[in-house]
Formats: C-alpha cells, structure tokens, sequence
C-alpha cells in the first residue's frame, strides 16, 4: 500500500508542475491570430531553414509560444487569398493579421486581389485591428505599392549572410517589444535614425540573416511611427517599428529579421521569436508601449510612442494593472470617450461569462473581479475599471474624460517588470489543461489505495483457538 500511495503523490506532483514555456508573456485575453504569406527562397535554403507561411501558424500554436489563441492560428496564402480576405474582413476585434507576403495579392481564380486586401486592411486597423508585418511582408513588389505606404516602410536588395548576419540594436529602451523577455548581448554606439538620437543602445547578433540593406521608412521622419529595431550592418537603416495612422484604432508592428526559420520560430526560447510573440500581444492592444496591459490603441488613438494618449483609457480594453482581465473589452460608451464607434450596443466586446469576463472554471487572473464583468457601460467600477477622472462607481466607464489616466484603478500595484530569460524569474503559464488527465489518475490511484487498505482493516479475522 505504501508503495501505491508514493506513486499517487509523485503522479500528483509531476501534475502540478508548470510545462515549460519558452517565450514569455503577460497575461492576456485569447486573442485571434491569422496569417497571410507567400514563399520566395532567393538563397535556396532547405525546408528546413526557410521560413514558410505555413510554418508561422504551427510556431504559434505551439504549447511554448506563450500565446493563447482562439481559435488556433491560421495561414491563407497570398497567391489565394480568398479566404483570408474573408477572414480579415469578419474577424472581431481584437484580431492581428499577421502579413509575411513578399508579392501582392491574387484570388484563386486569378486577378489582382491588392486592392481589396489593402481595403480590409485599412477598415481592420479602424476598427481597432492589429498588424504584425514580418520579413518579407515589407519587400517592395509591383502591386504592393499601396500597402508599403499604409506600412511606413520598404525594403529592397537582399544580401544573405552567414558569419556575421545582422546586429539588431534596441533603439526603444523602454518599450514592451523590445525589452520584454528579450536579452542583449552587448552595446555600441548607434547614428541617428528616424527620429531616434545618435547614442549608445544593446543589440545582439542575429546569424545567420537575410539583410535588406536598402530599407526606406517613408516618410523619413513620421510623428506617427515608433523606431523599435535597428541595425548597422552593411549599412544603416530600420529593422523594426510601430506605425500608427491618424483615426485608427489598431497598430502595425513591422520587423524585418525573419528569413531563417531555426532563427525566426523554431528558437521559441529565442529573442526573434519573443519579439515576434510580443508584437502580436502589443499589436492586438493587450498592453500598451510600457507593459502595462490593457490600453488599446482601438479605444482612442495612440500616441506617436505607440502608447496610449489621453482618449486610450488603460482600463478600457481588457486588462488593467492589479486588477485582472476585464470581461468587456472595447466599449462604445465606455473607456473610448464619445468619438468612438460602438463595438457593441452593450458597452464593447462581450463576455462568455456573463458574471465575470472568466469563466468559473478558471482562476482569475491578477485580482479579476468574479461579480463585476461587463455593464452596460463598459466596465464596472467593481471590476477594477474605475481610477483617477475614470468611471463612475454606477456606471462603468461611459463618458469617460480624456485623462491619460481613465480606467486605471487607483489603488492598483504595477504589473512586475519584465526580465530577460537569464535572470531565472521569467512569467510562466498556468499548468496546461493537457495535463487534467494526470489529476485524474492521480486521484484514482490515491482512492484505489485507501479503498484497498480499509477492506484490509474491515476484513474479519478468524475466530481464535480457545486453548483453555
């Protein structure tokens, strides 16, 4: 029995024990992910070490992406896009596109398909959509002409390098992309570049790289963009930034490494990688340029650091520091002020559980409120919405002022601060739900134990000699 009953207690430890995560991530809602993309192999790599469209959906729904998604991501080629197009076109907010397309769009039955892509593009990100441009989605082709202006940026010439790849410099010290998880090797000094001061930044080695030497930010200096990635090898010039256009609502996030696919996404423990997983979390407006989660870009324009400015409240779109994940989301009446358009009649996106924003199945996260959930004005001030020139303690956060502050509770802690993978304190996931079958057997060997050794106690001895 005792043996039995060791073997319970291991299966039940080994249950509990977090799997591990290799890129790390704030808490944050699902979020809808899909990809559009082509193939181009100008350097004839391997299978195995071109990055594919197809292959950017598996890395994220990998169990170490640190993402969750629902539902799973999806990839629609460019050359096809039919599909996408729809998806694009009806998926709810918050959703992110990811746009790894080296050619313009086409329909599967032939014809151009650019323009109805730019279309949708353009209506997603005023919606409050988000955009992650990779590699060769800022790759200048006949067609594409229209969306590298929507973009901010184009790239031509290719230079693949095998010894020294490509230094990728931090230029936004402070912003969620670039620092959060990311480590950096070193520092050196940098020119000035977009805006962004001649100074000294880290940067870490990317090798091998595909370089896109002849990389132009149009225009040269915008209020509008947010220089996160530069490099200057072979030349200098941008690898990353957030582009934000007067009367959106979403963001696009452009970096350019990405051509090697041991590099890019099957290194999930790697920068590459995490920047990629951070630029959709930042891009579907989850946490804002500082970290701190919930400020959306789709509840009131965004600042040119690509933070929120004073009509973004950070409470207004999911989750707010201390105080969990919201069960409203982006609300008409709530959060946004009255400039924008509802998302929905009864105050934003709604909740699967009508009394919580989680449902009771799961823990809450970070102080989530279990009663508060969505009001018909966005966000109950009993959820954590309500903070400084925020909502009202009835109402939730309809009207709210244009206070940088609005929705931040007032007595919330900070979230922690992101660290780099070295420091041993990287954020980790809850235990997977594949890891539920183990409880189970664990529990069934536990009772199998007991129940055996009380029908041994229980079992009646036989009657003793009378030796008298």
């Amino acid at each position: 029995m005792a043996s039995v009953t060791s073997l319970a207690f291991a299966l039940a430890a080994f249950a509990v024990v977090p799997s591990a995560v290799a890129a790390t991530l704030p808490p944050h809602r699902p979020l809808d992910v899909f990809v559009i993309g082509d193939e181009v192999n100008p350097n004839n790599l391997s299978d195995g070490d071109l990055t594919q469209p197809e292959d950017i959906p598996i890395a994220l729904n990998a169990s170490d992406s640190g993402l969750e998604l629902a539902p799973e991501a999806a990839g629609f080629d460019s050359q096809c896009v039919d599909e996408g197009l729809t998806r694009l076109e009806s998926s709810a907010v918050p959703s992110v596109l990811v746009y790894f397309a080296h050619r313009a769009a086409r329909h599967c039955a032939g014809g151009d398909a650019q323009a109805e892509l730019v279309s949708a593009l353009e209506a997603h990100l005023l919606r409050g959509g988000g955009m992650v441009v990779l590699h060769h989605g800022l790759y200048v082709a006949a067609g594409k002409e229209a969306i590298l202006e929507l973009i901010g940026a184009e790239s031509n010439s290719i230079a693949w390098n095998t010894t020294q790849g490509q230094r990728v410099y931090n230029l936004a010290p402070e912003h969620f992309v670039t620092t959060y998880g990311v480590s950096y090797a070193a520092s050196a000094a940098f020119p000035a570049l977009g805006g962004v001061a001649a100074g000294t930044y880290e940067y870490f080695d990317n090798i091998p790289d595909e370089r896109y030497p002849l990389t132009t930010l149009t225009p040269a200096t915008d209020p509008e963009r947010t220089l996160l990635f530069g490099s200057d090898s072979g030349g200098t010039r941008a690898l990353g930034f957030v582009t934000v256009r007067s009367g959106w609502r979403g963001r696009v996030v452009a970096y350019q490494p990405g051509e090697y696919q041991p590099n890019a996404l099957d290194d999930r423990d790697g920068n590459n990688f995490q920047i990629l997983a951070n630029a959709i979390v930042f891009a579907a407006g989850e946490v804002d340029a500082d970290g701190q989660g919930g400020a959306s870009a789709g509840s009131g324009g965004t600042s040119s650091t690509a933070g929120s400015n004073g009509g973004s409240s950070a409470g207004s779109a999911g989750i707010v520091p201390g105080a969990g994940r919201s069960s409203g989301g982006t609300s008409a009446t709530g959060g946004a002020g009255s400039e924008a358009p509802p998302s929905d009649s009864s105050g934003g996106v709604a909740s699967p559980n009508p009394t919580g924003g989680r449902s009771s199945s799961e823990p809450p996260l970070s102080g989530a409120s279990a009663t508060g959930g969505q009001s018909t004005g966005g966000r109950s001030a009993a959820s954590g919405g309500a903070g400084p020139s925020g909502a009202a303690s009835s109402g939730g956060a309809g009207g709210a002022t244009s206070s940088p502050n609005a929705g931040r509770p007032a007595t919330a802690s900070p979230p922690p601060e992101p660290r780099s993978k070295d420091d041993g304190c990287a954020l980790t996931r809850a235990p997977s739900r594949a890891l539920a079958p183990w409880f189970a057997l664990a529990a069934a060997i536990a009772g199998y134990a007991q129940r055996r050794g009380s029908r041994r106690r229980s079992r009646k001895l036989p009657p003793t000699p009378n030796r008298d």
